[in-house]
């Protein structure tokens, strides 16, 4: 296997060899923290000049000026003009979007979506693949490996870095770790630790999370700000993340808890869950379980189902339908608990939403009134794949720049 050098170890050679010896010795390049201040500064703002930034960190001009440096031999930042005022002219600063890359895997099982974007968003290289009956680990590495391969080559021939990777994952991530824990759906992912991989195997950056989280992103733009949103996504299982804006409202155990709603037990001694429990919500809503209960040898997968639905068949509606009323009972608490104000649904089923929206405001319509569900207005998303894809683009841009966020 080839190794890849992490991205800010090959610029900070580089940038050493081409400062000045008295700003580069002033300058702690394998750190990025130092000056991580400054570039989130010029993330939230597009456009900072010298001055601008000096005033909002507290810093002097002197040492803003070096981190601006440092920045910029990184290849974080780049010059974009100057603003004429009193005294000399001072440079403008803004991120450099098209040379900054990263890579996003993303399981909405049973596909994998493999995606190199710029900091822009602009998609530079996309791949999607059905895993089902992947069931060897190895198989999977060398997958995962080829990309970031095919990604770093890629970024090499139009002089950019990546600088991040991120990883959408189903079930529940070990949050000390990243090592998937469980991942009801897709096992083969069970106990594969991505971060660590990708660190020892391209000594690249990598964060993992809940997939929704992606899903979440991609759909903030049809959210007004600082909305409080609710997103289920809809696949072979059912999972919920909730947020304001772009702040993610579950954290830590909690996040555990609603990403993987689709594991609540909603019935006493109910159909039994590839969890390995019984009565979970996913047992009753989620693709595989619609599946199974149709027991038909013309619906076998998640696009089986949909069209199915999408086509009328009566024994297909029947079954969404139920699914859908359970879904909004089942939420009624979570969107409660979280104070959620709007409710998008997303994910491969979501296509079908239009057919069951009615089921779910009945499900909702327990606990709800008309009113309130009218200002939930759930909506389904209109392109799901492609926020999947803006969302995993924003989110891995985000994790780099605000690594605690």
């Amino acid at each position: 296997m080839t190794k890849r050098s992490h991205s800010s170890q090959a610029a900070s050679g580089a940038a050493m060899k081409a400062l000045p010896s008295y700003i580069a010795s002033r300058l702690t390049f394998e750190d990025l923290a130092s000056s991580r201040g400054l570039l989130q500064l010029v993330d939230r703002e597009g456009i900072v000049t010298q001055r601008q930034a000096a005033e909002d960190l507290g810093l002097s001009a002197g040492t803003c000026n070096l981190h601006f440096q440092k920045l910029e031999h990184l290849g974080l930042l780049h010059r974009v003009g100057q603003v004429s005022g009193r005294g000399r002219a001072t440079t403008q600063w803004a991120i450099d979007v098209e040379r900054n890359l990263t890579i996003q895997f993303v399981f909405d099982v049973p596909f994998v979506s493999k995606i190199l974007t710029d900091f822009d968003g602009k998609v530079l290289l996309s791949e999607r693949r059905d895993l089902t009956g992947l069931d060897d680990v190895t198989r999977l590495e060398t997958m995962v490996d080829d990309f970031v391969n095919l990604a770093v080559t890629t970024a090499g021939g139009i002089g950019g870095t990546v600088r991040q990777v991120f990883m959408g994952l189903p079930g529940i991530l070990d949050p000390t770790h990243s090592k998937v824990v469980e991942a009801v759906n897709f096992p083969v992912l069970n106990g594969v630790d991505f971060t660590q991989l990708m660190n020892e195997r391209h000594e690249l950056l990598c964060q993992c999370g809940s997939l929704g989280t992606a899903f979440y992103y991609g759909e903030l733009e049809r959210l007004p700000a600082e909305t409080r949103g609710m997103v289920l996504y809809w696949d072979l299982g059912v999972g919920v993340v909730s947020g304001v804006g772009e702040h993610i409202m579950s954290t830590g155990r909690e996040e555990w808890l609603l990403a993987e709603i689709g594991h609540i037990r909603i019935k006493k001694d109910g159909r039994p869950c590839h969890c390995g429990n019984t009565g979970c919500l996913e047992a009753y809503t989620g693709g595989w379980a619609m599946i199974e209960e149709l027991g038909r040898d013309d619906i076998k997968s998640l696009n089986d189902l949909r069209t199915a639905v999408e086509d009328g068949d009566s024994e297909a509606l029947a079954v969404a339908r139920s699914a859908a009323c359970t879904i909004g009972k089942s939420l009624c608490w979570p969107i409660q608990v979280r104070g959620s104000e709007r409710l998008i649904v997303t994910g491969p089923l979501s296509p079908i939403f239009t057919h069951v929206r009615e089921s779910l405001v009945e499900g909702l319509s327990t606990l709800f009134d008309e009113d309130e569900i009218a200002e939930l207005d759930p909506q389904a998303s209109p392109d799901p794949e492609l926020a999947m894809l803006q969302g995993s683009a924003r989110l891995a841009r985000r994790l780099y720049i605000y690594p605690d966020s």
